[in-house]
């Protein structure tokens, strides 16, 4: 070998290498293609010695060879190396001239070659692996024939033609290899999950091919399935009424090369139903006939179980919430996004349920405070457990309907927790407040009524002590009087309590004031219209009657036996011109002389009503007293 001619750089070219490594046939045993091609390139060219040679890395290695021992040589007494770089036929006619070849051990020494032809061998690829050669212990000046160079090129290729077959053949066995590792993998998948079989029609022959778990789930024979069935055999084993659309489906995946995904019911011979959720797909050849229908199917009758218990469970919640006499919002937590929401909530906040996608977005619920301010959407109840940062939470807010109408409402929340305690949802009632609010505010416009009320008639008892106390010619005499007329007062506040409005019946004050000295049952004879009067004008006027009926009692009609008193009202006029007008008249009793002095009950009468006028005569027939007074003044309602 002579260094500086060798084609080291092309010996060792990496992708060649990998060309070569890639067939797998280096100290590979002999084969008969191999072995013929060499018998026929020795006999052809008319040479001892015939090789297909295999320039590898570190050394060249002979596939096939006749009249060589050796099954391969070191590069340095490879001839072979140097066609690599030839794009035909090398031919060295005397290796004992050739440069190149000169000084090769297998030329100065045993065997001593003197003659070498070779044709490139390629890989399927188109690298050069090495050579189909011949050769010769003798010189031969005039190299190949023709004939002969023709030959063995055709030779050569047909070593490369049965290296290609050879590669498609590793690679064939590969691929079955991996397709059988994949379908024990499989195969061991469908037994491992214990609820998925398989099955493979191939629709020409009308051969269902199954495994065992699918073959057992429509009632056929494992080992039947195993060597295939036709189609019928496990359709029988679908429920008979899912077993027509069933069918119709199929053909259409059939016809249409579509998807099949379907839910269906089984049936065995027991009348145990299954559900199976069955997936596949049709697969048609190059001129659109179908061929095969390869598919899976799953166990879903507890999914099935599963989700008839589920659609239950809401059916009767959702039965519940529709029925409480409270709105209900369901959130899931931590988004707050809402899920559901019941009748009576549309009824309180006037529009359908708002399913909100988050918390964030509760504020397209429109409330405010009390004191005016908006209610953030973080503020809200559902916002605040379902986030997490509290498990109770409640507020009252005036919501604001679409229809204008603004409602009290209360909202009160729980969190929803799985066992461990987290927070997975939020749950609040929603309730109408209106009612309660206005008894509220009716209850403060009362009880501020009530305390000035209170004022007021501590102030009036306080006077009348005062000025009974100042007239009354003994301590007894004072006690009587005093007490008569708290009895009177009280009685005016009973009636005016016992109204549902802040007013009073005249027709009442006057018969409760007078009740108290009608020692008969028919000493008054009362008659008016009905008409209310205000707090203050009927305090005034039981107090006043009062009065005029004691003073009656000891020197007037009621001091005889046979006296009496008319007491009768009237309004005349009307608008604002309107006047109300009390005539007290007695008769029946002894001549009425003036008094000699003017007392608290004098003091009283004068005062009149609401700043109307009084007009008290002493007439001898009887006591008459008049009084008038703008009914603007002294009405609240009639």
């Amino acid at each position: 070998m002579t260094p500086d001619l060798f084609p080291s750089a092309l010996v060792r070219d990496t992708t060649r290498l990998d060309a070569l490594a890639d067939l797998d046939l280096l100290d590979t045993p002999p084969e008969p293609e191999f072995e013929d091609i060499v018998y026929l390139a020795a006999s052809l060219c008319e040479t001892p010695v015939a090789l297909v040679s295999l320039v590898a890395g570190d050394r060249q290695w002979f596939k096939a060879r006749v009249g060589f021992p050796p099954c391969q040589t070191a590069l340095d007494a490879s001839v072979c190396a140097y066609t690599l770089a030839e794009p035909d036929l090398l031919i060295i006619p005397d290796l004992t001239a050739d440069p190149r070849t000169r000084d090769n051990p297998l030329v100065t020494g045993e065997p001593f070659i003197r003659f070498y032809a070779g044709a490139p061998l390629r890989a399927p690829d188109g690298q050069v692996l090495g050579s189909l050669c011949v050769i010769g212990h003798e010189p031969r000046p005039d190299g190949l024939s023709a004939r002969q160079g023709d030959g063995l090129r055709r030779l050569a290729r047909q070593v490369t033609t049965v290296l290609r077959e050879r590669k498609f053949g590793m690679e064939m066995r590969a691929t079955r290899d991996a397709l059988r590792i994949s379908e024990e993998r499989l195969v061991f998948a469908f037994e491992a999950a214990g609820s998925l079989g398989w099955w493979d029609w191939d629709i020409p022959s009308d051969r269902l091919y199954a495994g065992e778990y699918f073959a057992r789930m429509y009632g056929v024979d494992p080992a039947v399935a195993a060597q295939g069935a036709p189609l019928t055999a496990f359709v029988e084993g679908i429920h008979p009424d899912d077993r027509v659309w069933v069918g119709e489906r199929i053909q259409q995946v059939v016809a249409t090369a579509a998807e099949f995904s379907e839910e269906y019911r089984l049936r065995d011979a027991n009348g145990t139903v299954t559900w199976v959720q069955a997936s596949g797909r049709c697969i048609h050849d190059s001129d659109g006939k179908p061929l095969r229908f390869p598919g899976v199917a799953v166990d879903i009758t507890a999914r099935k179980a599963a989700d008839a218990a589920r659609f239950a469970g809401e059916a009767r919640l959702k039965s519940i919430m529709e029925t409480v006499p409270v709105g209900i919002l369901l959130a899931e937590a931590p988004s707050g996004r809402i899920l559901m929401g019941n009748r009576r909530l549309a009824e309180i906040l006037g529009h359908s349920t708002l399913y909100a996608s988050s918390s964030s977005a509760y504020g397209e619920f429109v409330a405010s405070h009390a004191n005016g301010r908006v209610v953030e959407a973080q503020e809200y109840p559902l916002a605040q457990i379902s986030s997490g940062r509290c498990k109770q939470a409640a507020i009252e807010v005036l919501y604001q309907r679409p229809d204008g109408e603004r409602r009290w409402i209360a909202i009160s929340g729980e969190a929803i927790e799985d066992e461990g305690g987290a927070t997975v949802g939020a749950v609040v009632a929603v309730s109408d407040i209106g009612d309660r609010k206005a008894a509220e505010a009716q209850q403060d416009i009362l009880n501020r009524e009530l305390s000035h009320r209170l004022k007021n008639t501590l102030t009036l008892v306080q006077s009348i002590a005062s000025q009974t106390l100042r007239n009354a010619p003994s301590l007894d005499a004072a006690r009587d009087a005093l007490a008569a007329r708290l009895i009177v007062l009280g009685k005016a506040h009973d009636i005016l309590l016992a109204g549902q409005t802040d007013s009073a019946s005249v027709d009442r004050v006057v018969q409760e004031a007078l009740r108290l000295h009608d020692d008969t049952g028919r000493r008054f004879r009362v008659s008016g219209p009905s008409l209310f009067v205000g707090p203050s004008v009927a305090l005034s006027l039981g107090l006043m009657l009062h009065e005029l009926a004691t003073n009656a009692v000891k020197y007037g009609a009621l001091s005889t036996a046979a006296g009496c008193v008319t007491v009768d009202w009237t309004v005349e006029g009307t608008g604002a011109a309107a006047e109300f007008r009390l005539d007290w008249r007695e008769q029946g009793g002894p001549p009425v002389a003036p008094p000699t002095r003017r007392g608290f009950g004098s003091r009283l009468i004068q005062r009149g009503l609401a700043g109307g006028d009084v007009a008290l005569r002493y007439a001898v027939e009887g006591v008459r007293c008049t009084l008038s007074a703008p009914l603007a003044g002294l009405r609240v309602d009639v």
